[in-house]
């Protein structure tokens, strides 16, 4: 998934299961569908019972009818299900809030922990939901764990070795009953759940010691709410609709059971149609989807317009132009410049630099803030289903019908490559300290690259160093803008 949603979640689970049915608490019986089995234990001391558990198999932190939940009047419960996918599906609690030791008929909370395949210690609390928030934040369970734990540290409290099973000791028990309450009042709030559970996440580290205080007045408590809204921004699903069907090796329309939790069953492209994308014309009207002539592609998600590129070799805009990367503080090594296009084919413009204030003076697409991709906008906008191939066999990595001008390049670097303004920190005894980062958008068939491959093998070259520009670059460019 490339989503905020929970479907995003990257959660790396080992089971194992055995015989031809399950683990060794699942129902193996000869002729008989297994039965999955998960257990927890509901820990937080301020919420009451009985309450709501599930596995949340569509991540949209509520319990579907197709899911499966019980009502439990016992803070250890188990899950019973005859899909697998129950072993790695976050369980999420919906519980009243209690306080004084009384049960509040209108206030819940829902509480979330990852999933727990095979484990039977693991709580559910607000611990546990905080950890959760930061993976929706992008951070692998492992990442989010190590996060959550520094950010108690730093209030003073040593927490236990491992929050998902071990979070309910004395240490840790005040700051997780705040964080419960907190989470309550954000469940009265209009805004996605999800990001306001991701906002409290990442607002620990600015405003733990409030919330462990129970002194968040209602600003802190927006400002956690925006947090959620500015770190979960919208992003594409992968375009991936097909299934891999383990006995056939196959491609198919339908999961595979005994390959559960593949990329296809979830996310944007099974809710709601995948990328969504407008065309624009030179004065960033829409146009008809079937247009044949566009200049702009609107990313209706996320808001960004990309740049359709020109096939004009007179165009400084052609797709196959290839330009030296510069910026208002980083300007091109002479090497560089040597290799980019307007040295051979009469254009003047030469860098990424030029480009974008070309773009802006004449107001392209009604856009006057165009630049440089970072890295994350470009894998946002690629499309793992697209199957379309160019002359050569090689696949495109972006939505033909929109992006019908992707070129796969020349040179060193045949793999579909743009400049991209995200650069890595390396060696500043190398030129200048950075590396370029190259994100590959179509699949070279004849050199068996894939789409999608993220690489830092040349160092940027810039003007005025004393060193050699060994390996000097020049790339292809897709300015977008905001």
């Amino acid at each position: 998934m490339k989503t905020t949603q929970l479907a995003l979640l990257p959660i790396a689970i080992t089971f194992a299961l055995t015989g031809c049915g399950g683990s060794d608490g699942d129902s193996n019986k000869s002729g008989e569908a297994p039965t999955y089995e998960v257990a927890a234990t509901l820990s937080s001391a301020n919420v009451g019972m009985p309450f709501t558990v599930c596995a949340d198999f569509d991540r949209d932190w509520s319990c579907g009818s197709g899911e499966p939940s019980i009502q439990s009047e016992q803070q250890t419960f188990m899950l019973k299900s005859a899909d697998i996918k129950i072993k790695i599906s976050p369980l999420l609690v919906k519980a009243p809030l209690t306080g004084n030791g009384t049960r509040s008929a209108t206030a819940n909370v829902v509480l979330a922990t990852p999933a727990v395949g095979e484990s039977s210690s693991n709580l559910i609390n607000g611990v546990t939901t905080l950890v959760v928030g930061e993976m929706l934040l992008g951070s692998s369970k492992e990442q989010a764990v190590a996060k959550v734990a520094a950010n108690i540290k730093a209030l003073g409290i040593t927490p236990s070795a491992d929050l998902l099973t071990a979070s309910d000791d004395p240490a840790v028990a005040e700051f997780e009953q705040q964080v419960v309450n907190v989470l309550g009042q954000m469940a009265k709030r209009s805004e996605s759940y999800d990001r306001l559970v991701a906002g409290t996440a990442k607002g620990v580290a600015i405003y733990g010691q409030e919330i462990l205080d129970g002194s968040l007045t209602e600003s802190q408590l927006d400002e956690l709410a925006t947090l959620g809204m500015i770190a979960s921004q919208a992003m594409n699903d992968t375009g991936l609709v097909k299934h891999f069907n383990l006995a056939t090796g196959q491609l198919t329309d339908e999961p595979d059971s005994g390959a559960p939790g593949q990329d296809a069953s979830y996310g944007l492209d099974v809710t709601d149609g995948g990328f969504k994308f407008t065309k624009l014309d030179a004065k960033g009207q829409p146009l008809a989807a079937d247009s044949e002539t566009w200049q702009c592609v609107k990313d209706d998600r996320t808001g960004l317009v990309w740049e359709h590129k020109a096939d004009d070799k007179s165009s400084y805009r052609d797709k196959h132009r290839m330009f030296a990367y510069e910026t208002a503080t980083l300007k091109p090594h002479q090497e560089d410049l040597k290799i980019a296009s307007c040295t051979t084919d009469g254009v003047e413009v030469c860098t990424t630099l030029e480009y974008a204030n070309e773009l802006n003076g004449e107001g392209y697409c009604g856009k006057t803030n165009w630049r440089v991709p970072t890295m994350n906008e470009q894998y946002d906008l690629l499309d793992f289903g697209e199957t379309a191939k160019d002359a050569a066999g090689n696949i495109y990595g972006l939505s033909v019908k929109f992006f019908n001008d992707l070129v796969i390049g020349e040179g060193e670097l045949p793999y579909g490559i743009y400049w991209a303004s995200t650069l890595l920190r390396t060696d500043p005894g190398y030129t200048s300290g950075k590396h370029l980062t190259h994100l590959t958008q179509m699949t070279n068939v004849e050199e068996s690259s894939a789409m999608g491959e993220m690489t830092a093998y040349y160092g940027l070259c810039e003007a005025g160093q004393s060193e050699e520009c060994i390996s000097p670059n020049a790339l292809t460019l897709r300015m977008v803008a905001e």
